[in-house]
């Protein structure tokens, strides 16, 4: 049997192994998912969506509840974005999220993905639809001011 010392030896070593260690598994709610900066890196995104000089960071729970907390009203001071009859940040519990972190211009930068269509394994894979409307929307935040910007509203075919 171990002594106590040596377990509380043995877990503070494997606390601060884990709190060091790289992480590239995506973190996730019910209806969002942040990608880790492995993933993110792996999907291509730069071919599509950021400059190539872009990198990744992987967002925290913390980063994530930080847009939550003030994503609805960010749209609802935007709303001549969209073209729709319902208010989107009514609805906002319709809508799965991808977020991955990026840093742009040294900024460390929330890329946020929103969609109401069920699309298949979007916990793994980054969602990219042409059209759509309403129910594809993206925005850029940042984690250290709080700020959320470049709201772009998916057009209509």
């Amino acid at each position: 049997m171990l002594k106590p010392t040596k377990l509380l030896s043995i877990g503070l070593f494997l606390l601060l192994f884990v709190a060091c260690a790289p992480s590239v598994q995506n973190i996730e709610g019910e209806i969002w998912v942040a990608f880790s900066a492995e993933n993110a890196s792996q999907a291509g995104l730069n071919e599509w969506h950021f400059p190539d000089d872009v990198t990744y960071w992987s967002p925290s729970a913390a980063d994530i509840l930080a847009v939550e907390e003030g994503v609805a009203a960010f749209l609802q001071e935007n709303e001549s974005a969209f073209f729709t009859d319902i208010p989107v940040w009514e609805r906002l519990d319709e809508y799965n999220r991808q977020y991955i972190g990026i840093v742009w211009d040294g900024k460390k930068i929330l890329y946020a993905n929103f969609f109401c269509s069920d699309e298949p394994d979007w916990k793994e894979n980054f969602v990219l639809v042409m059209d759509g409307g309403a129910c594809y929307f993206q925005f850029k935040f940042d984690p250290n001011t709080g700020e959320f910007f470049q709201l772009q509203v998916n057009g209509e075919a």
